[in-house]
């Protein structure tokens, strides 16, 4: 009879910690980044919004003294998630392989580490390029 009760008592134990506390994604709706920049890139300020959805509904990056408004159809290939992060990097690159090119991640994330995320590209030229 002792041994059962032990038993249960250490199945309860074990039980009452599968409902511990979650971490949860805080999304960001708007937002805007800043950075004085490295090199050649200039100033870089990224801004947008989402909606309910979790959709980027507009999305500016300014960078290399121009600005760059994605257009609805860049927007509809950026994943619908619950953003929490971004990243921002800056590589001088080569003519050839377009030039002077802005990184921008996207990402969701917790304290352990990042789950998802999307790369946007941005040359100098203009080109655009959503992975």
């Amino acid at each position: 009879m002792k041994k059962i009760i032990f038993v249960l008592l250490i199945l309860g134990l074990l039980v009452s910690n599968a409902y511990s506390s979650v971490e949860g994604v805080l999304s960001f709706s708007s937002f805007l980044f800043k950075s004085k920049g490295i090199g050649e890139s200039g100033p870089v300020i990224v801004s947008g919004d989402k909606n309910n959805k979790n959709e980027i509904v507009f999305l500016n990056i300014e960078a290399f003294g121009k600005k760059y408004e994605l257009t609805k159809k860049n927007l509809k290939s950026i994943p619908k998630l619950p953003y929490n992060g971004i990243q921002l990097s800056y590589e001088h690159g080569y003519k050839e392989l377009g030039g002077k090119t802005i990184y921008v991640s996207f990402q969701v994330g917790f304290t352990s580490g990042v789950t998802k995320k999307v790369l946007i590209t941005i040359t100098e030229n203009g080109k655009i390029e959503i992975k």
